[in-house]
Order: C-alpha cells, then sequence, then structure tokens
C-alpha cells in the first residue's frame, strides 16, 4: 500500500491552493479541495466514493467530490472509473495516487486559478455512486413469495 506520507509531496500545492475552510473561489481551490478530501477519507476512516464494485468503503458518500472531478477536469474521469476493476484496498490507493499525481501539479493548479468555481463538490450528480447498504438489508434482497402463480 503507497503510505500516506506519499502525498507529502503535493503539499506545495495544497499550501498554495487549499482553501482553510470551504471550497475555494476558484476552480483550483475546487480540484485541491476535492482531490485532498478522497485521499484524507480513504486514509482516515477507510471512505470510497464509489461502493458499487468490490470495495464497500464505510459510511461516508465522496461520489459528489469525484462525479465533480469528472465532470470539470479533463482526465480524471478516465482515472475514476478505474474503481470498477478495483479488487483491492492496494488497488484503490494506486488509483488515488494516480488521481493525485494527475492533479495536484503546479500548471494544473495555475492553470485553473483565475477561472471561477463550477457548481460545488459538495452536491455534483454523474456517475458514481454511494450506496447506503443498510437501507435494503430490510427489504430489497428478500424475494417474498405470496402464492399466487400468474
Amino acid at each position: 500500500m503507497i503510505p500516506w506520507n506519499y502525498f507529502d509531496r503535493f503539499s506545495e500545492v495544497t499550501d498554495e491552493y487549499l482553501p482553510s475552510r470551504g471550497e475555494g473561489t476558484s476552480m483550483a481551490s475546487q480540484m485541491v479541495t476535492a482531490v485532498n478530501k478522497l485521499i484524507y477519507k480513504w486514509y482516515n476512516d477507510g471512505d470510497v466514493y464509489d461502493n458499487q464494485y468490490f470495495l464497500e468503503g464505510w459510511a461516508n458518500d465522496l461520489s459528489s467530490y469525484a462525479n465533480w472531478l469528472a465532470r470539470y477536469i479533463p482526465g480524471c474521469k478516465s482515472i475514476l472509473e478505474s474503481i470498477q476493476d478495483v479488487q483491492s484496498e492496494d488497488e484503490y490507493t494506486q488509483l488515488l495516487k494516480e488521481l493525485a499525481d494527475h492533479c495536484l501539479t503546479l500548471e494544473r493548479a495555475e492553470s485553473l486559478f483565475y477561472k471561477p468555481t463550477h457548481g460545488t463538490i459538495y452536491n455534483c450528480e454523474g456517475p458514481f455512486e454511494f450506496v447506503d447498504r443498510d437501507e435494503y438489508e430490510d427489504e430489497e434482497y428478500y424475494d417474498y413469495d405470496d402464492g399466487d402463480d400468474y
């Protein structure tokens, strides 16, 4: 597994573009916030942005961050879509590494600094979804046979 300190290499970008609260006032700050949120929640809580495949994740819905990145930052969609094939924690960590390597460069952040925010990273619809499995345990997965044959 890629150690948490791998992401220290991006401190120059995060120091410059990560707002102290919220998503900031530019696309650069939105991008840096979204990527950092995905990384932080994985290493601290074991949360994934889409639990419809092999990794269940924990309880926090991070799909909006991934959906925003896929929609607004070129190249992110293909990286994030690879979650469909991720079967282990190591593979998910590798996905996050690729995402950080792609997004958290000074060149990319600088290119987005003067662009105003687009939508919000906190409420963005898209292909990624976090399903609350507790909702479905009680009813959806039971096949009731009421005895009627049609």
